[in-house]
């Protein structure tokens, strides 16, 4: 590897960084998709991990069996594969970035930007399947450049091993997560291709060694389930790359975090942090150009190793989106959106740390790799100003589900209510919550209410959406026991329900 043997402020950071990641983990609360995953594919006593649904993340839901079995059900251990994962993708980040570059901003801010993204870290902490994908995906990229760091007898001595690695990592990448399948084969067969250019004889060999290891564990973990496929479950994507790539910036930039920044930091992060990906582009644009120009010129074997690496990651992302792209106008099958282009970001930043660390001598090389470099340093600041430690994204609307639960539990046990009916929004992770629990007497919650405002009949509270279902709570002359106006939230109870006496003591 290049650089020291260890970066201290690499270290530290990524330290804190899965510190922090196991403090979410712990205190978040459970989320719809994550409830599904855990009553649908976990919590069943036959083998549900093998059923095919878009939902079902196959090794994720496997490794989340296991540890619930061992440790029993909690909002941890249920997270505790995605915490593996992001273990497992942190060590890969941080070994990516010391064999790019040896200058230790640049190293640091690949390292923030790649781990400390609002985006990223979301899906580095919820019990899906993204922690993991990412992980093996990143691994995949950072084997094979510790392979081409080493001498040639070096090389020698670990080609069929890294192989072997590269193509079982791509396996379990898609094992983990469907929707990087085809980001992982094309970043796999530029790692092959790059390998092969010292190797050119051998070629057949090594094809083998990054294929038929993959091909034996993606069989092993999901190929009944690939076989078994029904159609119509990718239901959830983009319309178009516009929309794509905007549910991508826009996950970047949220949120930047009042509690942690004074009102003025707050306020430059909100007005000014909207041109930091344009300008990020921009200068892959100018990067890319200027290499193109001085290629000629690059012969230090560092040097042109680094473009070579720029060129993989850069290569195996435009060709994903193409690949999509061909499948929404061919077969209809959407774009990745939001979390389904995660594997987008990644193979970006990937690349466009890469290029920043590229020498190039002509004026243009030089001042484009500066300014590439520094606006990746804004984006590290920016996402540090984003960390949060108490909901998602996607699922902010969840983020009080404990609390909510636990009213429930109280007035269970206390005056013995157990008819909730409850928004589509919460369904899930209530449900989740009651068997975790197993101390309340509480019926199972039904699905949500097919249209706004209308509740079913004959319930003794409700747990309803605020923002849309007031009207319900006044018509039906209902008592609002708990409100949560961050989340919208709240439980609301028949007015007889409080006046009846309290259950005895259990």
């Amino acid at each position: 590897m290049t650089g020291p043997k260890h970066s201290p402020l690499l270290v530290g950071t990524g330290v804190l960084t899965l510190l922090w990641i196991a403090a979410r983990a712990s205190l978040q609360s459970i989320t719809i998709d994550e409830a599904d995953t855990y009553i649908f594919n976990v919590w069943r006593s036959g083998p549900s991990h093998w059923e095919p649904s878009a939902n079902n993340h196959v090794l994720n839901s496997m490794l989340m069996r296991l540890f619930t079995s061992i440790f029993g059900a909690s909002p941890l251990t249920l997270r505790l594969p995605a915490l593996i994962g992001a273990a497992l993708y942190i060590g890969a980040v941080y070994c990516l970035v010391r064999l790019i570059s040896r200058r230790p901003l640049l190293q640091w801010s690949l390292f923030v930007c790649l781990t400390a993204s609002p985006f990223v870290m979301d899906y580095l902490v919820a019990a899906r399947g993204y922690s993991l994908a990412a992980a093996f995906l990143m691994w995949t990229i950072a084997l094979a450049g510790w392979y081409r760091a080493q001498d040639a007898e070096a090389r020698a001595a670990s080609l069929w091993r890294t192989c072997v690695l590269i193509s079982i990592g791509a396996a379990l990448s898609v094992s983990a997560n469907f929707s990087f399948a085809i980001a992982d084969a094309l970043t796999a067969l530029g790692l092959y291709l790059w390998i092969c250019r010292e190797h050119g004889r051998q070629y057949l060999k090594i094809l083998a060694a990054f294929t038929l290891p993959g091909l034996a564990v993606g069989f092993f973990f999901v190929g009944s389930v690939v076989l078994a496929w029904p159609k119509g479950q990718f239901t959830w994507g983009a319309d178009s790359l516009f929309r794509m790539v905007q549910s991508l910036v826009s996950a970047s930039l949220f949120e930047p975090n009042p509690y942690l920044l004074n009102p003025r930091l707050h306020h430059s992060f909100v007005h000014f942090g909207t041109f930091l990906y344009p300008l990020l582009a921009l200068f892959v644009v100018w990067r890319l150009v200027a290499l193109f120009f001085d290629r000629a010129t690059v012969q230090e074997p560092g040097a042109r190793r680094l473009a070579a690496l720029a060129i993989v990651t850069g290569a195996a992302l435009a060709l994903a989106v193409v690949c999509h792209e061909f499948l929404y106008m061919a077969f209809g099958i959407l774009l990745p959106l939001d979390r389904t282009a995660m594997f987008v970001v990644l193979l970006f930043f990937a690349m466009a740390g890469t290029l920043a660390a590229v020498p190039l001598p002509s004026g243009s090389g030089r001042y484009s790799g500066k300014a590439l470099a520094a606006i990746l340093t804004l984006i590290a600041c920016y996402n540090i100003g984003c960390l949060r430690l108490t909901y998602f994204n996607e699922w902010k609307y969840d983020a009080d589900m404990k609390n909510v639960y636990a009213v429930l539990a109280h007035y269970n046990h206390t005056y013995g209510m157990n008819k909730v009916a409850t928004n589509w929004r919460y369904v899930a992770a209530l449900n989740c919550y009651r068997l975790i629990s197993g101390r309340e007497t509480i019926e199972e919650f039904p699905g949500g209410p097919p249209v706004v405002n209308y509740y079913p009949p004959g319930f003794q509270a409700y747990v309803i959406y605020y923002p849309v279902d007031e009207g319900f709570f006044r018509r039906e002359g209902l008592k609002l026991a708990y409100h949560d106006s961050f989340t919208g939230v709240a439980v609301v109870v028949r007015p007889e329900v409080a006046t009846e006496p309290p259950l005895p003591a259990r």
